[in-house]
């Protein structure tokens, strides 16, 4: 048996070595150095930063789509030195949670609904405001209009960055009766969705219990609720249609567009070097002229496909129907906006402003 000639310990370069004697201990400390030398003159591999993506929604829903496909993309653009890890159906954070958790940094990047965080910023019930949106081209235009700067800047101020503007057009389902109007609502138990939402239903005579949508499907089983609005992806994904019976479907008109952006922590934003921030930007573009509006219009239609083979009760909102929700909208959840949040009445000018 050959005993090692010398003991070598790598420290910072430096080799210290307890010589023992013979020929066979020279050859073999002469080869270790050659090794360690050569070793010392490879290019560490570049360690790709891999970035936490959290939302609420089922995965496979579109919203979780939205977050792979922008993840993909960028991965590619960076030759993998920036890549993904995803946590669909709250398994990282609670909904409500991935503000704060963007802000402070512990969360990357969330899809997420940004009334959800209208207890801590209240101008951003403006993205969930009864009425205020018709279509879901509209909503994706503030993109470049002065009502979504001012959201952007908003949401930077508070150490969040948005990336990708997503809207959502939805319904009102119920297990006791067709809405239509706000006096169907008198004696509901509700979800109402967003808090001008919950404002304006209470108003009209509905008992309102908030949650997020993820919790809805037990929440009808168990009685909870027997009265619920939210987006046409979610009541597919959800699979609400097996607890409700009727459904008022945004086909042609709907009181409810909600925005549930792609968005990014400022600490994870200023981590990025200049190219690389370029390149989710160049993404977030792609994205908007190619696939947002191309994957959400379809949306309703699956919804009337999935309830009409569960035998749900299905009703298409009229225009007379919208007006009569735009006036008491205008006189209940807006009314409460601009005279309680600062700035409220110039938020709701402009995305009135955005409807023209």
């Amino acid at each position: 048996m050959i005993k090692a000639p010398y003991l070598i310990t790598l420290a910072d370069k430096e080799v210290v070595m307890k010589p023992r004697t013979g020929k066979i201990g020279v050859l073999v400390v002469s080869l270790c150095l050659a090794c360690a030398f050569l070793a010392w003159g490879q290019p560490a591999e570049a360690v790709p930063m891999v970035l936490k993506v959290s939302h609420q929604f089922a995965a496979g829903d579109v919203r979780d789509l939205m977050g792979r496909v922008f993840g993909d993309m960028v991965t590619k653009k960076t030759n993998g030195e920036i890549k993904f890890r995803y946590y669909p159906a709250k398994s990282l954070f609670k909904p409500k949670e991935q503000w704060d958790a963007m802000r402070n940094g512990a969360l990357d990047m969330s899809v997420f609904p940004l009334d959800y965080a209208s207890g801590k910023v209240p101008q951003f019930s403006i993205t969930l405001m009864p009425c205020s949106v018709s279509t879901i081209k509209e909503g994706l235009s503030w993109r470049n209009k002065p009502i979504g700067k001012k959201i952007e800047a908003l949401m930077e101020e508070n150490g969040v960055k948005n990336l990708v503007w997503a809207w959502f057009d939805g319904g009102i389902g119920s297990k006791v009766r067709q809405i239509r109007v706000p006096a169907d609502v008198k004696g509901t138990k509700m979800r109402a969705a967003g808090k001008k939402f919950e404002y304006m239903m209470q108003k009209a005579g509905a008992s309102i219990t908030s949650m997020p949508s993820s919790e809805t499907y037990h929440a009808l089983s168990t009685g909870v609720l027997d009265t619920m609005l939210t987006s046409s992806a979610s009541f597919v994904s959800y699979r609400l249609y097996e607890v409700l019976k009727y459904i008022n479907v945004p086909r042609d008109f709907s009181i409810w567009y909600m925005s549930e952006n792609l968005c990014i922590s400022m600490k994870t934003w200023n981590k990025l070097t200049p190219a690389q921030q370029k390149v989710f930007l160049e993404t977030a573009e792609w994205m908007h002229e190619n696939w947002i509006y191309q994957n959400f219009k379809t949306l309703v239609d699956k919804l009337i496909e999935a309830y009409t083979k569960a035998g749900v009760n299905i009703h298409y909102m009229t225009e007379a129907e919208f007006n009569a929700w735009l006036e008491f909208a205008k006189q209940t959840a807006w009314k409460d906006y601009a005279e309680n949040v600062k700035g409220g009445q110039e938020f709701l000018d402009l995305a009135v402003e955005a409807m023209k």
